[in-house]
């Protein structure tokens, strides 16, 4: 997929364009291997995915517990120490009782899932150790072979069980190099994302070189992309966005007979 992006801005006569990448599947394995409470780990990896105050998040998540008092104290306190199955039953009997099936047209497991998430962080802040080694994993970058020794490195120091996440990625730049693609002028970063939440794994970007504020050709792995439309079960699925007018301002029109294929 990252071969065929790069054969599209070589037809428009754009070479040795900027590659940036990140992999959102070793976020979510590192969430996972740390064994945060589902709240926690829903809410971090919805902030990294949207890329929505994620370093003020982690910092909110530790701070003590105050004193606040809210109109749903009573609900929060029943909620205390329960799971999302116990979460939406109370909800549900709560809204039988009031009469209705939805609040501003929230549904009851949307509600439940909020108090839920209220509740959990009332209890308790997100330990600091989890904060340092969630800050420790998204300062890795570099070019991909380096971030991958760091990541290595972080894993066996913390003693976290990302093994598989790391060694799919290095599988991967292992087949983007046997397919031509120069690995080592890669910019990976742990910390990159596409600003959407239905990608799943692997993300990039080109950009043309002191011009990069506007991306040329972007995508990635998105398998949950077809849930969020309605699909029962995920569909794997990768693809990329082409910015024609971006390329063709930059490099001008592609040669004859040089763009075609499919993206996804």
């Amino acid at each position: 997929m990252l071969a065929l992006a790069l054969e599209a801005t070589s037809a428009f006569g754009l070479t040795g364009v900027e590659i940036r990448t990140g992999d959102v599947a070793l976020f979510t394995a590192l969430i996972d291997a740390l064994d945060l409470y589902p709240v926690w780990r829903r809410r971090l990896i919805k902030d990294f995915n949207r890329k929505i105050s994620l370093e003020q998040d982690l910092e909110r998540l530790t701070l003590a517990t105050g004193s606040t008092r809210n109109e749903y104290e009573g609900v929060l306190a029943a909620l205390a120490g329960s799971d999302r199955k116990a979460a939406l039953a109370l909800v549900t009997d709560l809204m039988s009782i009031a009469g209705t099936t939805n609040v501003g047209g929230r549904t009851v497991a949307e509600i439940a899932d909020r108090f839920l998430e209220q509740s959990t962080l009332k209890g308790g802040a997100l330990p600091r150790d989890a904060l340092d080694l969630i800050k420790r994993f998204l300062a890795i970058s570099g070019d991909p072979h380096g971030s991958i020794a760091r990541l290595r490195a972080l894993a066996a120091d913390a003693k976290l069980d990302i093994t598989a996440a790391i060694d799919a990625f290095e599988s991967r730049v292992g087949f983007m190099a046997a397919r031509g693609v120069e690995t080592g002028a890669m910019r990976f970063s742990t910390s990159f994302g596409r600003g959407l939440d239905y990608y799943t794994g692997f993300e990039f970007e080109l950009h043309a070189r002191d011009n990069g504020g506007e991306p040329l050709v972007a995508g990635g792995r998105y398998d949950g992309l077809m849930t969020q439309l309605g699909s029962m079960t995920p569909i794997p699925a990768v693809g990329f966005s082409v910015w024609v007018e971006t390329l063709t301002r930059l490099g001008g029109k592609p040669a004859k007979g040089r763009v075609g294929g499919s993206a996804s």
